[in-house]
């Protein structure tokens, strides 16, 4: 009976837990159902508020900005009005370009030129009228006696009334006519006599390196000018130097020079004066081509071929090479970075807003993309911050080794830019800008896309953070708190690409009111013949293909910043706080001495007194402060410059190479603003660099007053570069990053990234293992960047 009603009891259990279980199946399936409308509801939804950074940026700022309009660019529209008006002066005795001989007055170049600073900030912080917007135009006045270059300043540049000619007064002499740069008015008489020598000596070329200028198929020579350095001032001497060209064969062709160069001499403007001065064949040098050909018919010990070399038509190409040990291992791309919640900053017309950060950009034709009106708060940091200068100083023997020295301003920075590739160049979320230029050759403008790109980024590295332990307690793992803030900036990015090289400028806004101002070297190494076939020997460059009579030289970058900075107004001082160790005697140790360091407060009150030649064994802070304005603490605020990438100028001052880059010759120079100092750049460097006629040096030499003036930092770093066979087929950026940063120096009662909603503090709760996380953020993530392919316009 006891069996039975066990079974019985035990039937029941069974009835009730199927009951049950079908229940609960019942009402998983039901929860499935509803899962699958809530899923398709919430697929729907994201489909729905899937959006583009765009949409879901920060409220863009009033389009009529002041500061939009006095540093706004010229339109297409003004450069026809500028060149209009010019042509229509009889003062000027102007020739189309189009039309134009070296025995003609014509325009070269139009660019946009800032007014003066004092009328810029009286419009943008007094209520003065805005200051007419100006054009300065370089022309070349073939038709005077002598022939020179002058400049003028034409304005306003939307309806021009008036051309006045520039002088500034830091100039030693005018504009030589010698120190041009080349354009096609000169080169078209350069051209016969070029092409003359080539097809004299076409039988050597083509046996030599079976590459021809002539009827070459696609095994062509190219030629590459200028390469200047004449022997003195006032000479224009220019070299031709041949590679092969970029064909199905040959890819790289920087990486395919060959040691066949052509000098040719084109002084004043009588082009029947102009004339082939010498040829170099073999690293041996000729007065002529006659010379040449007799030599090479007469001695067969003299030839030599260069034949294509190791690895072929992949050798200098950008494709993936197959295989290797740094093959991925699989087809996953690399990590993208996306901004769910749409960008934090805006960019409107040339302004652009990034959490407390404001600033306008320039893109000036001769130097580097200025950063303008830098505000932090509201508060005005630095009324411009830019890079000004780039020089690539080659070694090398002669004759070829000595004129491989290269300014680079005078290929004009602001047209060496060139469409960035987007999602790879910067990234997918970034927003770009066009450039606008004049072009000498057709008189037009010119518009580039895509040249300067904006964009947020996360560095992945705290800007802050600690972990508070219970280091002196019984139990280390025991916190109090924790806390960390990503350094999360805003980065405005450039890429100059000069003939071989490509220079990645970046400027980095932090959120605790430091900006960085970056520069990367990358591109194809230049070549120079081979003199020393022993690589062990060889002391001015690397073989860097055993088939290729050239090598890959030593050569020094060199670049130069300017930071107009304006701390609490344009009444500054500069001084340096030295630091040197001093011994003491011991206090609680009788007749034994303790060495620390310390440091000392220098103002600098002259130009000349605040020159900085970097010495490892006397280290210096460099700090810009006003005088006036006091810190709580009792210190002034300022603003300190540091550097990672200081980098002396080894050449003798008097020589022609250092004498063109006189920037560089002290790592930190400070001079008061002056409106004819306005760069340290020159588009005439490259022609004039034995007695130029803009030189930086001259910016100092007159030895002003630095105390309670204006301020301008004018800063120069560099590094030396002996290539190596991993610079082929380019040389890459790791290692090779320079650094010139403006950081706050009690300018804030604290670090003011503290505002910032960007940070996380971590605590304990009591004495239990959980803790409380305390993020500033309220918003979820909402919509995820497009599967966009990697896209350039060009």
């Amino acid at each position: 009976m006891a069996n039975l009603r066990l079974w019985q009891c035990l039937t029941v259990l069974l009835l009730l837990t199927s009951i049950g279980l079908l229940i609960g199946v019942i009402i998983l399936a039901v929860d499935k159902q509803e899962n699958d409308k809530s899923s398709k509801a919430n697929s729907y939804q994201q489909q729905q508020t899937s959006c583009t950074d765009d949409e879901k940026s920060v409220p863009e700022p009033p389009g009529d900005d002041k500061s939009n309009k006095v540093f706004s660019k010229l339109t297409a529209k003004e450069y026809g009005k500028v060149t209009t008006y010019l042509l229509a002066q009889v003062d000027l005795h102007l020739t189309e370009t189009s039309k134009a001989t070296l025995i003609s007055n014509y325009i070269y170049t139009i660019e946009s030129h800032l007014s003066k600073k004092s009328d810029i900030l009286g419009y943008l912080d007094e209520g003065q009228a805005m200051p007419s917007r100006e054009a300065m135009v370089t022309i070349y006045m073939g038709a005077e006696n002598p022939p020179v270059v002058k400049e003028y300043i034409v304005k306003p540049v939307d309806n021009p009334t008036s051309h006045e000619l520039y002088q500034s007064p830091i100039r030693s002499s005018s504009i030589s006519w010698n120190t041009r740069y080349m354009d096609a008015v000169e080169t078209s008489h350069i051209a016969p006599l070029i092409d003359d020598v080539t097809k004299r000596v076409d039988f050597i070329l083509k046996e030599s390196y079976n590459y021809t200028f002539h009827n070459c198929g696609n095994q062509c020579l190219m030629g590459v000018w200028p390469l200047p350095m004449a022997q003195s001032a006032g000479e224009r001497r220019n070299w031709l130097a041949a590679f092969r060209k970029e064909s199905p064969l040959t890819e790289g062709y920087h990486l395919h020079q060959m040691p066949f160069f052509i000098e040719f001499a084109s002084s004043g403007n009588d082009p029947t004066k102009f004339k082939i001065t010498k040829v170099i064949y073999n690293n041996k040098l000729f007065p002529d081509v006659d010379s040449l050909i007799q030599k090479y018919k007469n001695d067969n010990s003299f030839r030599e071929k260069v034949p294509m070399p190791l690895g072929g038509s992949r050798y200098g190409s950008p494709e993936r090479r197959n295989g290797g040990a740094f093959d991925p291992s699989s087809e996953l791309p690399p990590p993208e970075q996306y901004q769910p919640n749409g960008r934090r900053f805006t960019v409107t017309g040339n302004k652009v807003t990034y959490l407390g950060w404001s600033f306008n950009i320039r893109v000036p034709r001769t130097s580097g993309v200025q950063v303008l009106n830098v505000k932090f708060h509201g508060k005005r940091i630095a009324y411009e911050v830019s890079a000004q200068d780039i020089a690539a100083l080659y070694g090398g023997l002669p004759p070829t080794g000595i004129f491989m020295q290269f300014f680079d301003t005078s290929w004009q920075l602001g047209v060496q830019l060139f469409p960035l590739i987007k999602g790879v160049d910067c990234p997918r979320n970034a927003i770009y800008l066009d450039n606008l230029f004049y072009d000498s050759t057709s008189s037009t403008t010119v518009h580039r896309k895509d040249v300067v790109c904006v964009f947020e980024l996360n560095t992945g590295t705290p800007l802050r953070r600690h972990f508070s332990s219970d280091f002196m307690g019984p139990d280390p793992t025991k916190y109090h708190f924790s806390f960390s803030m990503p350094d999360t900036v805003l980065v405005v990015r450039f890429m100059n690409t000069v003939i071989n090289y490509d220079y990645v400028f970046d400027y980095i806004f932090h959120q605790n009111g430091v900006i960085d101002t970056k520069v990367s070297p990358t591109g194809y190494l230049f070549m120079s013949p081979l003199y020393n076939k022993d690589p062990w020997t060889n002391k001015y460059g690397t073989s860097i293909n055993p088939r290729l009579l050239m090598q890959a030289p030593i050569h020094h970058h060199l670049f130069s910043f300017k930071f107009d900075i304006d701390v609490m107004g344009t009444r500054n001082r500069f001084e340096t706080l030295d630091i040197t160790p001093k011994s003491h005697d011991h206090p609680y140790v009788p007749g034994v001495k303790y060495t620390m360091n310390t440091f000392e407060r220098k103002l600098k009150s002259t130009e000349m007194d605040a020159l900085v030649q970097y010495d490892f064994n006397k280290p210096k802070y460099y700090v810009m402060y006003n005088n006036r304005k006091t810190h709580r603490n009792g210190y002034k605020h300022g603003y300190r410059i540091a550097a990672q990438g200081f980098s002396k100028l080894l050449l003798p001052e008097d020589s022609a190479p250092a004498n063109a880059t006189h920037w560089a010759r002290n790592q930190v120079v400070i001079t008061k603003y002056s409106d004819f100092e306005q760069t340290s750049a020159s588009k005439f460097r490259q022609f004039d660099v034995h007695d130029p006629a803009e030189s930086f040096k001259r910016f100092y030499d007159n030895n002003e007053n630095i105390v309670d003036e204006d301020l301008v930092a004018w800063v120069s770093v560099g590094l030396q570069h002996i290539p190596s066979a991993e610079d082929v087929p380019v040389t890459t950026t790791p290692g090779k990053t320079l650094t010139v940063s403006i950081q706050p120096y009690n300018y804030f009662d604290e670090d003011p990234s503290f505002i910032s909603r960007d940070g996380v503090v971590v605590r304990r709760n009591g004495n239990d293992l959980s803790a409380k996380v305390t993020s500033y953020f309220t918003k979820k993530k909402q919509c995820m960047t497009k599967n966009t392919k990697v896209d350039i316009q060009l």
